[in-house]
């Protein structure tokens, strides 16, 4: 039986590469699929950056925050069942500029 909650393809941690402190708060989490984009920004307090709700497909993921270089991982399949999508977990780990 499928329930009625929204499932988000994606889920990202980010950290600091070096401490491995949570950084999410500013940074901007992109995901593109063909016309597909997608655009996530972390508020304070916030480690985990979530998008693709109930959207299955492959995607580049990229993660960008001041200070920090860039973070990309292509090829991310999202899969989906008869009900919701099956939630993909990534980690990000910004290195410093």
């Amino acid at each position: 039986m499928c329930t009625r909650e929204l499932r988000y393809g994606i889920e990202m941690a980010v950290v600091n590469a070096n401490s491995g402190v949570p950084s999410a708060s500013g940074a901007t989490m992109t995901l593109r699929e063909g016309a597909y984009l997608e655009s996530t920004v972390g508020i304070e307090d916030n480690w985990l950056l979530v998008g693709a709700p109930e959207r299955a497909g492959t995607y580049i993921v990229t993660v960008a925050r001041s200070g920090y270089h860039s973070w990309v991982q292509t090829d991310v399949v999202v899969t989906a069942d008869e009900c919701h999508v099956q939630t993909v977990s990534l980690r990000a780990q910004l290195e410093q500029i």
